[in-house]
């Protein structure tokens, strides 16, 4: 299996794409005690809240696991993803309410927090939900020349079903970034295939076992 992505400059793509600051390299996939959230880049209109559990979740929270949460029907064109700190520490008194709050109000899908390198499969993933749609970035951890692809399943009551990982290459450690971006532009695709975001990229995505709550 080839690891070696494509190199050479981005072709120009519908919509725009940017990486706006990045965090020291983490050890897990999205920063634990963290929260994440999409809006619609039009009309900053929330769609999707993240909160993710460390090593001291709340109560009734199991540790480092993501929790995703629609909070609006996924029919943008172009998604600016926004991360940030919890502003109560885990442990003290405030944590519980500001991390239930941040993903009250939608339907929450539960997913391991952590991939191995393995849990990358090379190829195209098989869609199972009735709408989906495929949104691409500039891969923080090379923005020049790699892009990564997020695809998200609903069903047809726009509920959150599934979202799917894509990278240009294998991770080596199973980290989707190396450096976390406080803001990253993602751009809908017309198609579900990650080759129409680059078609000589050697793609692996990472499915996560989702559960709703």
């Amino acid at each position: 299996m080839s690891t070696v992505s494509g190199k050479g400059k981005l072709n120009p793509t519908e919509g725009t794409a940017s990486v706006i600051g990045t965090e020291q390299p983490d050890q897990t996939q999205i920063p634990i005690d963290s929260k994440l959230r999409f809006l619609d880049s039009k009309t900053d209109g929330p769609l999707i809240h993240v909160a993710v559990t460390g090593s001291n979740p709340p109560p009734g929270y199991a540790s480092k696991v993501e929790y995703w949460s629609r909070r609006g029907a996924l029919k943008a064109d172009i998604m600016t993803l926004e991360s940030t700190a919890f502003t109560n520490r885990p442990g003290s008194s405030g944590y519980p309410k500001e991390f239930t709050d941040w993903i009250a109000e939608g339907n929450v899908l539960a997913t391991a927090q952590e991939a191995s390198p393995q849990q990358w499969i090379p190829g195209i993933y098989q869609l199972t939900a009735p709408v989906n749609a495929l949104y691409w970035a500039p891969d923080p951890d090379a923005p020049s020349t790699d892009r990564i692809g997020l695809l998200v399943e609903c069903g047809t009551a726009s509920e959150l079903l599934n979202v799917v990982w894509y990278k240009m290459k294998q991770p080596t450690n199973g980290l989707i970034f190396q450096k976390v971006p406080s803001k990253l532009t993602f751009t809908k695709l017309p198609s579900t295939d990650p080759r129409a975001i680059d078609l000589k990229a050697d793609w692996h995505y990472y499915h996560g076992t989702m559960r709703l709550l």
